[in-house]
């Protein structure tokens, strides 16, 4: 289901995520947990449109990377503020988006790469806040477990760096 954009409003929904992730990553430094997890979720709905919408001149790499890296940083700043249920929710919920998007053959062959990529950071964090509090995650993992849940990858110490680094339009 993809909504119709235009060039310029992908452009401004990507240019809107950053300065809400931005603004977040902020509030995280400042330990403001609740300011951070507002622009986070802000950011994660900004990513769920640029997701749905037509990549236009945003690259399927790039749009797939805001809406996981909004999720992963909402999951932190739930876990920094003593949430990890919520945290666990939310990684969730971003594992079975893609994982329905994929299983429903709705996403383009350039779109499905794009979720390929970025599964394994997605699994990386799920494994890492799931040993992090095993009984928060207990239950969501379960219903999950045809999916594998670790991956090698590790220690993610800022997600809008670790992906800033790779996607160019994410500057």
């Amino acid at each position: 289901m993809k909504v119709r954009t235009t060039n310029a409003s992908a452009a401004d929904l990507l240019s809107a995520w950053k300065r809400h992730t931005r603004t977040a990553l902020a509030a995280t430094l400042e330990h403001r947990h609740l300011s951070a997890q507002k622009h986070y979720r802000h950011a994660q709905q900004l990513g769920l449109q640029l997701l749905n919408a037509e990549p236009g001149d945003i690259a399927d790499d790039d749009r797939v990377a805001a809406f996981v890296v909004a999720h992963l940083n909402l999951a932190d700043a739930f876990a920094a503020a003593g949430q990890p249920g919520s945290s666990s929710e939310c990684l969730h919920e971003v594992q079975q988006t893609l994982m329905s998007l994929l299983q429903q053959g709705c996403a383009s062959p350039s779109l499905s790469l794009a979720i390929y990529r970025h599964l394994p950071q997605l699994l990386a964090a799920r494994a890492g806040h799931g040993a992090a509090a095993p009984h928060a995650a207990a239950g969501v993992c379960a219903s999950t477990s045809a999916f594998p849940l670790t991956h090698p990858a590790s220690d993610r110490q800022s997600c809008l760096a670790s992906f800033e680094s790779v996607h160019s339009s994410l500057h």
